[in-house]
């Protein structure tokens, strides 16, 4: 009876651990990260799949199907990986083409030119092209005349909580920044209104931001990545003129 009772408990604890544990498809494991335990691919299995932006069965990491990230979790890792570096060789080509030859904002006679609408990109199409596409960096553009961040911390930063689950934490911050860009272009908005264009319509939002950003500069950025820049005096005196006319 005591032998009975024992064999019963042990396999109760067995039973207890299993579920505890994931099924690797063969062995079980903490967790799926756990199952390959240097064997790669083929110890990948059961609740587990093995996932490589490669294809590689050796060099990769193991997942629970379903877990957080959903079972889409391995296109989007892949996008999101691939998206990254084609970004990222285009912000070295722009900064060397571009924000190296733009400067910054002067914070001595400076006129601020005429505030734009939400959707005055639309009006340019070079403006419009770069924000659809290249987002982060025109954001990290503009920081960067602003000096209220540099041209990789606001690029690397708004790429990564643009298109990824963090958007609400890049909102924040990026309404904080955005708020520090106005105060040098001379269009200060409240806080409510930043965070509420930042939220819903960033890509205008950034794009907006450049073309008050260049006028200040005096630069025109044309595709792809072109800067034609103005003498200082003949840019305050046209922000001075549009701001009055409203042209």
């Amino acid at each position: 009876q005591v032998n009975s009772r024992h064999t019963k408990l042990c396999r109760n604890l067995r039973a207890s651990a299993a579920m505890s544990m994931v099924d690797c498809g063969g062995h079980f494991a903490k967790t799926c990260a756990e199952c390959p335990d240097g064997n790669g691919a083929v110890w990948c299995n059961g609740d587990c799949k093995w996932f490589s932006l490669t294809g590689s069965e050796d060099n990769g990491f193991c997942m629970a199907l379903g877990g957080d990230i959903g079972p889409a979790g391995p296109w989007y890792l892949s996008e999101f990986f691939i998206s990254g570096v084609i970004m990222l060789i285009f912000a070295c080509f722009y900064k060397q083409q571009v924000v190296n030859k733009i400067g910054t904002i002067p914070r001595i006679f400076n006129i601020a030119g005429r505030e734009r609408g939400i959707f005055a990109c639309f009006s340019n199409a070079d403006t419009c092209m770069y924000t659809t596409f290249c987002m982060p960096v025109v954001a990290g553009k503009n920081y960067h005349a602003a000096e209220v961040c540099g041209f990789w911390p606001g690029c690397i930063l708004t790429f990564l909580g643009t298109y990824s689950p963090f958007y609400c934490i890049t909102v924040c911050i990026r309404t904080l920044l955005a708020g520090g860009v106005q105060e040098r272009t001379g269009h200060k908005q409240d806080f409510i209104t930043n965070c509420c264009l930042s939220a819903f319509c960033m890509p205008c939002e950034v794009g907006r931001e450049s073309l008050e950003v260049d006028a200040e500069l005096g630069a025109e950025i044309t595709c792809c990545c072109q800067v034609e820049m103005q003498n200082r005096v003949v840019t305050e005196v046209q922000n001075a003129a549009g701001r009055v006319m409203c042209y």
